[in-house]
């Protein structure tokens, strides 16, 4: 029993000769449509940042390293676009041929046909989804590092530095006045720690907080500690220096505003946290990590859509229309998508309704014109 199961699955999965046929045109067109997407990308960007890079004085190999490290940002965000085109051309060349007419004569439906590419849009979305939680997010923190802090050297200039905000460890609360990031220091720090019971035991404040870079660790100075029992204090300790106690280091307080597109759904889980703790509004951020479940899953979406249009040719024998309708309905994704994500950010829509809403609908959609176009 489980052996016949084996072989059907293996069957089902397992793309036969025309199909493969089918397969060969579209990733012919795929590597094809990815190559001039990351060089137009690149191109661009070249120029773009030309002016920065020549003001800096920036290297080579330096400027090398921050164009090659967005490569994979590109990848993710221009696969769905590759795949629409991809099965436009492949499927719409065979069509306008009429190979696929002679496909569908010799007995196989237009789902069948669809079945291989289906497959790849499911495995480009576990790819996608494998990408964006590691190598996505490794890779844009490395290009802001090159940016900010090698090129532009706004740490160096104090451009990196933060104003009065707050910052929170189990059970302690701080409240950092000033860092300055061209000296690596805290000022005016005071930190607030509870017991069990939330209520408060220890206050500290110090006029400043340096970075040992010898030792790795913070060194407070001027400090002065308040002990306190039942909200009253009961004991004032003063100290020239003492260690602070904090995993962080100088570049994690560095004022740099990460985009939740770069960021992994469990570093976007942790950065709305950190967001909540210090008092700032997350809802954008929470309807962002919940697109990083639903986004990925375009890559099946446009294959639904682009196939009964690639099939146009057949009837009309042009391209031109199959094409723009194609891209039309595709990109028409993107832009219900980015409102809904707009409106989910701003309260007008649930957090899940916003984040999946231009999935359903273009699921239905294309699931209706693939079924449809099977009796055309």
């Amino acid at each position: 029993m489980l052996k016949k199961f084996f072989i059907k699955l293996v069957n089902f999965i397992y793309p036969h000769i025309i199909q493969r046929y089918v397969l060969r045109f579209f990733f012919l067109s795929f590597f094809t449509c990815i190559l001039i997407a990351i060089s137009l990308f690149l191109v661009v960007d070249m120029f773009d940042r030309s002016k920065v890079l020549i003001r800096e004085n920036s290297s080579f190999g330096l400027a090398l390293q921050y164009f090659l490290y967005k490569i994979p940002l590109v990848l993710h965000l221009m696969t769905p676009v590759a795949i629409l085109i991809s099965t436009l051309v492949s499927v719409g060349r065979l069509s306008q041929l009429s190979e696929i007419t002679a496909m569908r004569a010799c007995g196989l439906s237009v789902f069948n046909l669809a079945r291989p590419l289906l497959f790849i849009g499911l495995l480009t979305f576990g790819i996608m989804f494998f990408l964006g939680e590691t190598l996505v997010p490794w890779s844009m923190d490395q290009v802001e590092r090159i940016y900010n802090l090698d090129i532009k050297k706004k740490d160096a200039k104090g451009r990196l530095s933060r104003h009065n905000f707050w910052y929170r460890d189990q059970d302690k609360t701080f409240n950092i006045g000033y860092y300055n990031s061209s000296n690596q220091t805290l000022e005016k720090l005071s930190i607030w720690e509870f017991d069990a019971e939330d209520k408060l035991k220890k206050k500290t404040d110090a006029q400043k907080v340096i970075w040992d870079k010898k030792q790795q660790i913070w060194i407070m100075q001027d400090v002065v500690e308040s002990i306190f029992v039942a909200y009253n204090i009961k004991e004032i300790k003063q100290y020239p220096n003492l260690p602070l106690k904090l995993k962080e280091k100088p570049e994690d307080f560095y004022d740099l505003q990460k985009l939740p597109e770069t960021m992994s759904y469990h570093e976007l889980g942790r950065y709305i946290y950190k967001l909540e703790s210090e008092g700032v509004p997350t809802t954008e951020y929470k309807v962002q990590r919940i697109a990083k479940i639903s986004f990925p899953l375009i890559n099946i979406l446009v294959i639904l859509i682009a196939f009964p249009f690639a099939l146009i040719p057949a009837r009309s024998g042009s391209l031109t229309l199959s094409f723009l309708a194609g891209v039309s309905i595709g990109f028409g994704y993107y832009f219900i998508h980015a409102i809904s994500l707009a409106l989910g950010g701003a309260e007008l829509l649930p957090l899940y309704v916003s984040a999946w809403s231009a999935d359903v609908l273009f699921f239905i959609i294309g699931s209706y014109l693939t079924l449809r176009s099977d009796y055309a």
